[in-house]
């Protein structure tokens, strides 16, 4: 179904303004008034509209124009050179070159069209040549975005465990200039991080971020319609930029982006596996020192490099980044254990010792972890990724003494359960509680190997520990 029918059937559902349908389609608000205008003067219906093929309905709502004859009476402007002109400059205003062709009309004494039909024959020519020059970019004007579709790997140096990154990568087509992140996760939180830090790599913001309809980014829910995730929006808006996703199955409209992605898994991801990074942190050091190799290398077909066409030509035509960064987080709620830590995600971060017992609310950004009781915040750790199990916790907060024997979860009282149950218990428990450099972290472990004792029978669980 053709975009023009798509819109008939959007005005006659109701429901919608002209210009939200003109945001979903994006397309003009001039097409979509000229439809509402056919719909009243036709008295279309449903069943009318869905018999229409899709040139029929092209043809209702934009009639083809009889051509104009041109008087030679008139002075006939040099529109290739106008639309080229304006191609350079975008804030040049028409109206401008209209008076300078009145002016040169006026010279050679010959009439002049009005505003108007020069404005007609000016939009007629720069369609021509938007048709020829398609895929001409404007300086600063947007910004392609996608994941790669390979992927990286991290390996965890104590277990050898294996953790699969993926790579967002950008673009900026004007100049070609790339930047790329590996993330552990394509949730939302990784994906607006990458933009931060790739606006951070360039300076400044494009007008326009033109992503693949990943789910982070648009919400194809009905399946027709592309709306832009919400708070992508609201990212873009904190920003000063627009969100425009790229058709669905239309890959050359994004060819650019395509191609930037087989750069980088050849040149960045395909080394990079090769490399044995333990660390996230690792593995990005590597990704900037590559792309930076990248977009200093020269072009092949044309003097320069990325890097050098950026800065002499486009940065000056990008948006300013705001003062104070974008923030999103994944809400979460966790109970403070006996340890005084909450688990997120199988890691664990510790509190104030008082909070033991109690529900927390829990941020989790893309690199950190905030904790909140109250309404006020008790803790921030640097997030844990790679092997589960990991703490991170705070002298400050440790109780004054971890030891007293009257405490129902002390060293004392799980190596005395442990002795009574047979001295081969007793050995592993104590194995367990030297394991961890915070004797605490310990105790959840040993109480559910202990409770095992309560049960099945205590003398499985010392010939287990033998």
């Amino acid at each position: 179904m053709s975009k023009k029918k798509r819109m008939l059937f959007m005005l006659l559902g109701g429901g919608m303004s002209q210009g939200h349908v003109a945001a979903v389609l994006r397309c003009s608000k001039r097409d979509v008034s000229a439809a509402a205008r056919v719909i009243r003067e036709e008295r279309l219906d449903a069943a009318t509209v869905e018999a229409l093929s899709d040139a029929e309905a092209e043809r209702l709502i934009n009639p083809p124009k009889e051509p104009k004859p041109k008087d030679d009476s008139y002075l006939q402007p040099d529109y290739d050179a106008l639309v080229e002109r304006k191609a350079k400059n975008r804030k040049l205003p028409v109206k401008l070159m209209w008076i300078e062709y009145c002016e040169q009309a006026a010279g050679l004494e010959k009439r002049a069209y009005v505003y108007q039909t020069f404005c007609e024959y000016f939009a007629e020519a720069e369609e021509k040549a938007d048709a020829r020059n398609r895929f001409k970019h404007a300086p600063g004007e947007k910004a392609f975005i996608d994941w790669a579709g390979d992927t990286c790997t991290i390996v965890d140096r104590v277990t050898g465990r294996r953790t699969t990154c993926y790579m967002l990568i950008f673009c900026l087509p004007f100049s070609c200039l790339i930047f790329a992140e590996a993330f552990t996760s394509l949730g939302e939180p990784c994906w607006l991080k990458g933009h931060m830090d790739a606006f951070d790599y360039f300076g400044g913001v494009p007008q326009m971020l033109v992503p693949d309809n990943c789910s982070t980014a648009t919400d194809r829910t009905p399946a027709y319609i592309t709306l832009v995730n919400g708070t992508y929006e609201r990212f873009a808006e904190h920003y000063d930029c627009a969100v425009v996703p790229a058709r669905v199955r239309k890959p050359r409209d994004k060819g650019l982006a395509e191609s930037t992605v087989d750069l980088v898994e050849l040149w960045i991801m395909a080394p990079a596996n090769e490399a044995n990074f333990h660390t996230l942190d690792e593995l990005n050091e590597f990704v900037l020192d590559r792309v930076g190799w990248l977009n200093d290398r020269g072009f092949s077909d044309k003097d320069g490099s990325r890097r050098s066409k950026y800065e002499g030509e486009e940065r000056e035509c990008m948006h300013a980044l705001p003062v104070s960064g974008f923030e999103t987080y994944e809400p979460r709620r966790a109970k403070v254990s006996p340890d005084y830590h909450v688990r997120i995600d199988y890691m664990h971060y510790s509190v104030p010792h008082r909070l033991i017992g109690e529900t927390c609310d829990i941020r989790l950004y893309a690199s950190r972890v905030v904790i909140a009781h109250g309404g006020e915040v008790v803790a921030e750790h640097d997030r844990l990724f790679g092997r589960k199990g990991q703490f991170s916790t705070f002298s400050e907060h440790m109780p004054a003494n971890h030891r007293e024997m009257d405490s129902p979860w002390s060293r004392e009282r799980f190596e005395n359960w442990a002795d009574r149950i047979g001295p081969a218990t007793g050995e592993a428990v104590r194995r367990m509680l030297d394991a961890k450099p915070i004797v605490q972290q310990a105790f959840v472990g040993v109480r559910n190997v202990l409770g095992l004792s309560k049960k099945h029978d205590p003398a499985m669980l010392e010939r287990a520990c033998a």
